[in-house]
C-alpha cells in the first residue's frame, strides 16, 4: 500500500462515506487538536483578546452551533461537497472560522464605538447561528420526536453535576462551582449518558474506538457514565494544580473550552440525533 492509498484509507474515505474513526486518524486529530489550542492560545494574546471564563461561556452556542450543523449532516439535508464540511474533522475547521471570523468582527466594531460590548454581541451570534440551525432541523423533519430522549439525559446529567457542585468543598475541590468547571462536567456526562442510551437502547453505532471497546468490554454503554466523570474531574484537577501565573491561566481556560468542546459537542449532537430520529 503507497502513501496515497494509506490516505485515502484511513483519512478520506472515512470523511467522504462518514464511516467509524480508526486509530491512525485518531490519533492524528488528537495531535491537530492540541497544536490548534496553542496556536488559537498564542494568536488570542497577540490580539490582546482576553481569555477568560466569560469568554469560555460565550464560545458554548458556537459549539452547539456545530452540533445542530452536524446533526442536519446526518439528515442527508446539505449535498457533496458541502456536507463534507460538516463532518468530523473538517466541521471544526469550519465552526472554528464561523467562531473566530464573528469574534475579530465584533472585536472589531467594539474599537470602532459601534457596539459596547464585542463579548457579549459575539455570544448572541453564536445563539442567533444556533436557532437558526434548530429551526432548519425541524423544518425538515417529519415531527416524529422523541421528546422523552431530554428527560432521560438532560435530568440525570443536571443533576449529578449539581451534586457535584454541593459536595465540591467537602473533597477540596470548591473551584468545580465555576460556570465553566460546571458545564466541563455536565458535558462529560451528557455525552456518556447519551452514548449508552443511544447504543444500548436505540440501536445506534459508537464510531469513537475507545469507548466502543470499553462498551463491548463491559457489556453496556452505562460504563461510560462513572469512567467519563472521573476522567473529567481528575483533567480539571490537573488543570488548576498547573495554573499559577496569568500565561497559564490563559491556557488552562483554553484547555477548559477544549474539555467543554470533546464532550458537548458530542453530547449535544447525540442528544439532537436521538430527538429527531436522524
Amino acid at each position: 500500500m503507497d502513501l496515497i492509498d494509506f490516505i485515502n484509507k484511513n483519512y478520506v474515505e472515512g470523511i467522504i462515506n462518514d464511516t467509524s474513526y480508526n486509530h491512525f486518524d485518531m490519533i492524528t486529530y488528537v495531535i491537530i487538536l492540541v497544536a490548534g489550542v496553542y496556536a488559537v492560545l498564542k494568536l488570542l494574546n497577540k490580539l490582546s483578546i482576553k481569555i477568560d471564563e466569560e469568554f469560555v461561556i460565550a464560545t458554548i452556542p458556537y459549539i452547539f452551533m456545530g452540533s445542530v450543523f452536524r446533526v442536519i449532516e446526518d439528515a442527508d439535508i446539505l449535498k457533496p461537497p458541502i456536507k463534507y464540511f460538516f463532518i468530523t474533522p473538517l466541521i471544526y475547521f469550519t465552526v472554528f472560522a464561523i467562531c473566530f471570523g464573528i469574534l475579530l468582527l465584533t472585536r472589531y466594531l467594539e474599537k470602532l464605538q459601534k457596539i459596547r460590548n464585542y463579548i457579549r454581541v459575539y455570544a448572541t451570534a453564536g445563539v442567533v447561528l444556533s436557532l437558526a440551525g434548530v429551526v432548519i432541523l425541524i423544518y425538515y423533519s417529519s415531527f416524529n420526536w422523541n421528546l422523552s430522549i431530554l428527560v432521560y439525559t438532560l435530568v440525570p446529567a443536571i443533576a449529578l453535576t449539581e451534586f457535584v457542585k454541593r459536595i465540591s468543598p467537602v473533597i477540596g475541590m470548591a473551584y468545580l462551582r465555576s460556570r465553566m468547571y460546571s458545564f466541563a462536567i455536565f458535558s462529560f456526562l451528557l455525552d456518556s449518558l447519551t452514548t449508552y442510551i443511544g447504543v444500548d437502547l436505540l440501536g445506534y453505532t459508537n464510531k469513537h474506538p475507545f469507548s466502543s471497546f470499553l462498551t463491548s468490554f463491559f457489556g453496556t454503554g452505562a460504563v461510560l457514565i462513572p469512567l467519563s466523570l472521573i476522567l473529567v474531574l481528575i483533567i480539571i484537577l490537573l488543570l488548576e494544580k498547573d495554573s499559577k501565573g496569568d500565561q497559564d491561566k490563559g491556557e488552562k481556560y483554553m484547555l477548559a473550552l477544549t474539555l467543554i468542546v470533546l464532550g458537548f459537542s458530542m453530547g449535544a449532537r447525540n442528544l439532537l440525533a436521538m430527538v429527531f430520529g436522524v
